[in-house]
């Protein structure tokens, strides 16, 4: 008998423990709805993009930095959704996106979609170069990072950078990561801009190199080009005037 009452005691117990349970956790949830219809909703990433810098919230994340890269980033794109679709206005970002590569610089589509937003729609393409730049200084053999900088110099708004787009390019072209366009890019870049003598050596490299028939046939005619004109003298037959385009980021 002093079993049994032993077990209903503890039966009790626990099913007060659970009664006491569900009463504070509805409590709790009436309180977080009234809240959240009372109390003004914060800003996407406001809780963010006033810190410091990334390097301090690094060590605060207490070896969970990952874990923090990964609600910055959901919480980047938000704050980037919201101003597309409102103000159109970034003033912040750059330091969002610094917290966010600080946080994870090994995370690539952070540096390349955030810098392509800044210089397109944030109108800072300064602070666009900034964040690529971190983004291969972290990521130094990164074919990937390497030619998504050179675009950000070939698309530049106001006017494109050849020179240092081709540069970029070629060292895309160098890594094993690299997009199988790199080399045809450099070539290209750096033809446009008037280095005819290193264009050419690239169109070779990518006649040589490419499985693609068709390639191969625009590799021969822009080496037919440039040699025709150093020949003559007159860059202007190999040398395209380019308008930028612009580059849009997708809504998602």
């Amino acid at each position: 008998m002093s079993a049994t009452r032993a077990l209903d005691a503890r039966s009790r117990r626990f099913l007060g423990a659970w009664t006491a349970a569900l009463v504070l956790g509805a409590a709790a949830f009436a309180l977080a709805g009234a809240a959240w219809e009372k109390l003004p909703h914060p800003r996407p990433l406001e809780e963010l993009s006033y810190y410091p810098s990334g390097r301090f919230l690094r060590p605060a994340s207490l070896g969970h930095a990952e874990t923090a890269a990964d609600l910055a980033w959901l919480r980047a794109v938000q704050y980037y959704g919201e101003h597309r679709t409102t103000d159109n206005r970034f003033e912040r970002m750059d330091h969002v996106f610094d917290i966010l590569t600080s946080l994870s610089p090994g995370f690539a589509p952070a540096y390349v979609f955030g810098s392509f937003a800044l210089a397109q729609e944030g109108g800072d393409f300064r602070k666009a170069e900034a964040l690529m730049l971190k983004g291969l200084e972290a990521n130094p053999a990164s074919g990937a990072l390497a030619f998504q900088l050179g675009f950000l110099y070939y698309v530049r708004p106001g006017g494109r950078e050849l020179a240092r787009a081709a540069e970029y390019f070629e060292r895309a072209a160098r890594e094993p990561d690299a997009p199988p366009q790199a080399l045809r890019f450099a070539a290209f870049a750096r033809q446009n801009s008037g280095d005819l003598a290193v264009a050419y050596l690239l169109w070779e490299g990518v006649r040589e190199s490419s499985r693609n028939p068709y390639l191969r046939e625009i590799a021969e005619a822009e080496m037919r080009r440039i040699r025709l004109a150093l020949a003559q003298g007159r860059r202007d037959l190999a040398v395209r005037r380019l308008t930028t385009p612009v580059v849009v980021m997708e809504r998602r």
